[in-house]
């Protein structure tokens, strides 16, 4: 019987080639299928936590606008300010909040529009500048049958803190809101930075207290803001002279 020699084969056939291509599409496929299933889940976990607790949203809100709140410290600038009034029987605090934030910024329809300013204005109206922010249960405008928390924007400010710009309900489910004010050495529930002769200085913190109409326990929920534009502060209180601008 004479010897017999077995061919040797190189490399890999075409159709053990589309076997491993096949192979790994269904792999990228069932990857990039567990990636975006895994990024769906998040997003109804948190429209679900969302809609458990709709205040959350209400005090990131609340929180954004304070935190870049603005105030010149010119005492003849009448279009930044940072007032409180109490319109009903203030067990919270003030009831009426209406300052000046930077928060905002420009809409944007307005930075990715290509028309001219005078296009803008025409279409839109005033767009940029500081917005004045009043927060409050009682509306200004005619509220309808609506109830809750009312939010009313203007930009730019035009120094009147009573009305102007649009009003819209912020969350419906609020029944009352207060604010009271750290001066640097207590909580206060007055701040007016227009009244003549007063101090034109931001608060360190506001304190925001509110109840709910869901809430069967009638529990008053509270959070603190940091006024980060503000210098007062322990060793310099509102009191005192102000040692540095916000604006």
């Amino acid at each position: 019987m004479g010897n017999k020699r077995r061919k040797v084969r190189a490399g890999i056939s075409l159709l053990e080639l589309l076997v491993v291509l096949v192979m790994m599409g269904f792999l990228t496929y069932a990857l990039t299928y567990a990636f975006t299933g895994s990024i769906d889940v998040q997003r109804r976990q948190a429209q679900r936590q969302s809609e458990q607790n709709p205040t959350a949203r209400v005090e990131r809100r609340i929180t954004r606008l304070l935190n870049e709140a603005i105030l010149s410290e010119d005492t003849a600038d009448r279009m930044t300010y940072f007032v409180a009034a109490t319109e009903g029987d203030g067990a919270l605090g003030a009831d009426r909040l209406t300052f000046t934030s930077t928060a905002l910024g420009l809409p944007l329809t307005t930075q990715q529009s290509t028309d001219d300013f005078e296009t803008q204005h025409e279409a839109r109206g005033p767009q940029g500048g500081i917005t004045e922010v009043s927060l409050s249960t009682t509306a200004v405008g005619d509220a309808g049958s609506n109830t809750g928390l009312f939010e009313r924007l203007q930009t730019p400010a035009d120094g009147d803190v009573t009305q102007g710009g649009r009003e819209s309900l912020l969350e419906s489910s609020v029944t009352s809101i207060g604010f009271e004010f750290y001066d640097g050495t207590q909580w206060v529930t007055a701040w007016d930075t227009t009244e003549e002769g007063g101090t034109r200085r931001l608060p360190a913190a506001v304190r925001v207290s509110y109840t709910l109409a869901t809430d069967t326990q009638n529990q008053t929920h509270s959070f603190v803001v940091p006024v980060p534009t503000s210098d007062v502060d322990a060793d310099n209180p509102a009191n005192a002279t102000s040692t540095g601008g916000t604006a």
